[in-house]
Protein backbone atom coordinates (compact mmCIF):
# COMPACT_ATOMS: atom_id res chain seq x y z
CA UNK A 1 0.00 0.00 0.00
CA UNK A 2 2.83 2.35 1.02
CA UNK A 3 4.28 1.68 -2.53
CA UNK A 4 1.09 2.91 -4.61
CA UNK A 5 0.62 5.55 -2.24
CA UNK A 6 4.54 7.19 -3.08
CA UNK A 7 3.69 6.38 -6.84
CA UNK A 8 0.78 8.59 -6.79
CA UNK A 9 2.76 11.23 -4.75
CA UNK A 10 5.14 11.47 -7.74
CA UNK A 11 2.97 12.06 -10.06
CA UNK A 12 0.98 14.28 -8.60
CA UNK A 13 3.45 16.17 -8.44
CA UNK A 14 4.68 15.86 -11.79
CA UNK A 15 0.70 16.62 -13.00
CA UNK A 16 0.92 19.39 -10.30
CA UNK A 17 3.59 21.45 -10.97
CA UNK A 18 2.54 21.24 -15.06
CA UNK A 19 -1.20 22.34 -14.10
CA UNK A 20 0.27 25.40 -12.08
CA UNK A 21 2.79 26.56 -14.95
CA UNK A 22 -0.30 26.34 -17.57
CA UNK A 23 -0.92 29.30 -19.27
CA UNK A 24 -3.99 31.24 -17.74
CA UNK A 25 -6.01 31.40 -20.78
CA UNK A 26 -6.09 26.89 -20.73
CA UNK A 27 -7.28 27.24 -17.37
CA UNK A 28 -10.18 29.40 -18.06
CA UNK A 29 -12.42 26.96 -16.99
CA UNK A 30 -12.14 27.81 -13.37
CA UNK A 31 -13.87 31.00 -11.93
CA UNK A 32 -11.32 33.76 -10.55
CA UNK A 33 -13.15 33.65 -7.33
CA UNK A 34 -12.66 30.12 -6.96
CA UNK A 35 -8.68 30.52 -7.43
CA UNK A 36 -7.87 30.58 -3.54
CA UNK A 37 -9.43 27.96 -2.79
CA UNK A 38 -8.38 25.91 -5.26
CA UNK A 39 -5.37 26.53 -4.49
CA UNK A 40 -5.31 25.43 -0.63
CA UNK A 41 -7.22 21.94 -1.79
CA UNK A 42 -4.45 22.00 -4.31
CA UNK A 43 -2.08 21.78 -1.23
CA UNK A 44 -3.79 20.03 1.23
CA UNK A 45 -4.15 16.63 -1.09
CA UNK A 46 -0.59 17.38 -1.91
CA UNK A 47 0.64 17.42 2.06
CA UNK A 48 -1.35 14.49 3.09
CA UNK A 49 -0.06 12.58 0.39
CA UNK A 50 3.55 13.33 1.33
CA UNK A 51 2.51 12.76 4.97
CA UNK A 52 1.66 9.22 3.80
CA UNK A 53 3.92 8.56 2.04
CA UNK A 54 6.95 9.85 3.85
CA UNK A 55 9.13 7.01 5.55
CA UNK A 56 12.88 7.69 6.84
CA UNK A 57 12.63 11.46 6.54
CA UNK A 58 11.06 14.07 9.68
CA UNK A 59 8.47 15.67 9.40
CA UNK A 60 10.16 18.69 9.69
CA UNK A 61 12.31 18.01 6.46
CA UNK A 62 9.54 17.16 4.47
CA UNK A 63 6.78 20.48 5.79
CA UNK A 64 10.36 22.65 4.88
CA UNK A 65 10.47 21.03 1.14
CA UNK A 66 6.62 21.18 0.64
CA UNK A 67 6.75 25.35 1.78
CA UNK A 68 9.71 25.43 -0.56
CA UNK A 69 8.11 23.91 -3.44
CA UNK A 70 5.06 26.14 -2.79
CA UNK A 71 7.04 29.58 -2.70
CA UNK A 72 9.61 28.06 -5.81
CA UNK A 73 5.76 27.27 -8.13
CA UNK A 74 4.55 30.90 -7.38
CA UNK A 75 7.87 32.76 -7.52
CA UNK A 76 7.73 30.90 -11.50
CA UNK A 77 4.48 31.94 -11.94
CA UNK A 78 5.73 35.44 -11.51
CA UNK A 79 8.82 35.24 -13.93
CA UNK A 80 7.05 33.32 -16.30
CA UNK A 81 4.17 36.16 -16.82
CA UNK A 82 5.12 36.72 -19.82
CA UNK A 83 4.41 33.39 -21.21
CA UNK A 84 2.04 32.01 -19.21
CA UNK A 85 0.05 35.37 -17.99
CA UNK A 86 0.29 34.26 -14.23
CA UNK A 87 0.85 36.09 -11.75
CA UNK A 88 2.55 35.86 -8.19
CA UNK A 89 0.47 36.51 -5.45
CA UNK A 90 0.69 37.18 -1.38
CA UNK A 91 -2.30 36.05 -1.49
CA UNK A 92 -2.07 32.43 -3.84
CA UNK A 93 1.38 32.04 -1.79
CA UNK A 94 -0.33 32.01 1.63
CA UNK A 95 -3.13 29.50 0.45
CA UNK A 96 -0.25 27.18 -0.72
CA UNK A 97 1.61 27.15 2.97
CA UNK A 98 -2.35 26.93 4.86
CA UNK A 99 -3.06 23.74 2.46
CA UNK A 100 0.57 22.15 3.34
CA UNK A 101 0.00 22.52 7.20
CA UNK A 102 -3.31 21.26 7.00
CA UNK A 103 -2.72 18.01 4.79
CA UNK A 104 0.21 17.21 6.86
CA UNK A 105 -1.78 17.60 10.08
CA UNK A 106 -4.25 15.16 8.28
CA UNK A 107 -2.38 12.95 6.87
CA UNK A 108 -0.31 12.55 10.04
CA UNK A 109 -3.48 12.46 11.93
CA UNK A 110 -4.51 9.00 9.78
CA UNK A 111 -1.23 7.60 8.67
CA UNK A 112 -1.97 4.80 11.44
CA UNK A 113 -5.31 3.91 10.21
CA UNK A 114 -4.13 3.99 6.72
CA UNK A 115 -0.61 2.33 6.67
Amino acid sequence: MLQIIQWFTIIYVIVLTLLLELPSSVRSTIPPEADGYEHFMTFVLLGFLVELSREKRSLRFWVSILVLYSVATEVLQGLLNPICHRFFTWDDLCQNILGVFLGVAIGYYFRPVIR
